[in-house]
């Protein structure tokens, strides 16, 4: 079977972000994702306004079933929303400590608007020592650190359990984007991109998701982290804008299926 990637993520209805970011970035690395959704979210392309979590133990059901039926070979976390759904996915997962975490952690979208409830960054901190990578913009960085200078905030996830760090830089000045990985707290990649103008929605959902899909075919870190920048600079370089003052859609499915004659 196809690689399979649990994702654990919400329910974006204008399609950029969330769980059909998921399931469309894996899919196109030839992946099979398994998706339980955490939230019904009310946004847009533009926005989010509102959201509902999913209860925790059916998200605890639901995950127990999947991972006793399905070879999943890797977890992907999204949106959790709450301290009680971290804690849900965590049990629902102890018996697959064996298997690669992949944690986008999601406190608010990138066009504003929260999506997560006050409790959640503590309990993201405590769930660090049970993640393989964890792949904050620099926002999510130095709101989970608690501090300005991302240096300093690499230090203190790596000295709470953080394993690996992938800190995207689009949230950065100037006319390069710097993403950075991190392993126990060293630089071991650095990569600079061209910034592409206008804003994007989904596009840290795919990073994570192409990572996951990744992880769970084989690559490596390195290379699935390789993989995943050059997916997405495609996805973003052939986005879809549904509005002239809106965000960028990535177009992560390029070869559509066509009717055999």
């Amino acid at each position: 079977m196809r690689p399979v990637t649990l994702c654990f993520s919400g329910l974006d209805p204008s399609g950029g972000a969330g769980l059909q970011a998921d399931i469309e970035t894996i899919a196109a690395l030839s992946g099979h994702a398994a998706v339980i959704a955490t939230a019904l979210t009310v946004q847009d392309s533009q926005r989010v306004y509102d959201f509902q979590l999913t209860e925790p133990a059916l998200m605890q059901a639901q995950a127990s079933r999947i991972l006793a039926d399905l070879p999943v070979a890797c977890i992907k976390l999204g949106m959790l929303g709450s301290a009680a759904a971290v804690t849900a996915v965590l049990d629902s997962t102890a018996a697959y400590r064996h298997l690669p975490v992949v944690m986008d952690p999601v406190l608010s979208a990138n066009s504003g608007g929260a999506l997560a409830q006050s409790d959640l960054r503590a309990a993201l901190l405590t769930a660090l020592p049970q993640i393989s990578v964890i792949t904050p913009n620099s926002i999510e960085l130095r709101l989970l650190a608690g501090c300005e200078d991302l240096d300093q905030a690499v230090a203190r996830l790596t000295e709470g359990g953080a394993t690996a760090i992938w800190l995207k830089g689009g949230h950065e000045p100037g006319k390069m984007l710097i993403n950075s990985l991190y392993v126990q707290g060293q630089l071991v990649m650095r990569s600079a991109l061209t910034r592409l103008p206008g804003e994007f929605h989904g596009s840290g959902c795919t990073l994570a998701a192409a990572l996951a899909a990744g992880l769970a075919a084989g690559l490596s870190l390195q290379d699935a982290v390789v993989q995943s920048q050059d997916f997405v600079s495609q996805a973003l370089a052939l986005a879809d804008r549904p509005r002239d003052d809106g965000q960028w859609l990535p177009r992560r499915i390029v070869k559509t299926w066509q009717r055999s004659t």
